[in-house]
C-alpha cells in the first residue's frame, strides 16, 4: 500500500483553502500551489499536490454530474405535471441517500481522528434518517389525497347515478367499486 498523501495530514482549514484554489484554478498550477503550500512552512511535493488535485477532480466531475442528472430528473418530472405520487422527493431522497453513502465511505478513507469521523458519521446517519422520514410522509400524505379523491369520485357518481335513476344497489356498486381498495 501507498504511503499516504502528505496533502492529507495538512490542517483542514489549509487542506479547504487547497481544494478551494484546485476548483478555481480548473485543477492546473499544481507547482504553484505546492509553493504557496511552502510560503506556509507545509512541506509538500507538486506530485502530492497533483495526485491529491486529479482525485479531487475525480469527485468533483463525479459531483457535478449528479447534479446536472438531478436537475435533469427534476426538469422532466416538472414538464410532466403535478408530482402528485412523490417521485421527485423519491427520486431525490435515493440521490442523497447514495451521497451521504459516499460521504460515509469517504471518511472511513480519510482516515481521520476516530472522535471526528464518529461524529461525522452520526450526522450522517441522523441525515439519512431525516430522508426516511421525509420519504414516509410524503407516501403518507400521498395515499391519503388518493383514498381522499377517491371518496369525492364516489359521491359525484353516487349522486349521478340516482340523478339517472340508477337503483340503491347499483349505486352501492358503483360506489364500491370505486372505492375498492383505497382503505
Amino acid at each position: 500500500m501507498p504511503p499516504r498523501n502528505k496533502v492529507f495530514d495538512l490542517p483542514q482549514e489549509v487542506r479547504e483553502e487547497l481544494n478551494e484554489k484546485l476548483v478555481s484554478s480548473g485543477f492546473q498550477g499544481y507547482e504553484a500551489l505546492a509553493g504557496w503550500l511552502s510560503e506556509r512552512g507545509y512541506n509538500v511535493s507538486k506530485s502530492s499536490v497533483h495526485r491529491y488535485g486529479q482525485d479531487l477532480q475525480e469527485e468533483f466531475e463525479e459531483a457535478m454530474g449528479d447534479v446536472r442528472k438531478t436537475t435533469e430528473l427534476a426538469r422532466a418530472m416538472a414538464s410532466d405535471g403535478e408530482d402528485e405520487s412523490g417521485h421527485l422527493i423519491d427520486a431525490t431522497a435515493r440521490i442523497v441517500q447514495d451521497q451521504l453513502l459516499r460521504i460515509s465511505i469517504a471518511m472511513r478513507k480519510a482516515e481521520e481522528d476516530p472522535a471526528t469521523a464518529a461524529k461525522q458519521l452520526g450526522s450522517v446517519t441522523k441525515a439519512l434518517a431525516d430522508i426516511g422520514r421525509v420519504s414516509l410522509s410524503q407516501k403518507k400524505w400521498a395515499k391519503e389525497l388518493r383514498v381522499e379523491v377517491a371518496k369525492e369520485a364516489a359521491a359525484k357518481a353516487e349522486t349521478a347515478g340516482r340523478a339517472q335513476g340508477l337503483s340503491n344497489e347499483g349505486v352501492a356498486a358503483l360506489r364500491a367499486a370505486i372505492l375498492e381498495g383505497m382503505s
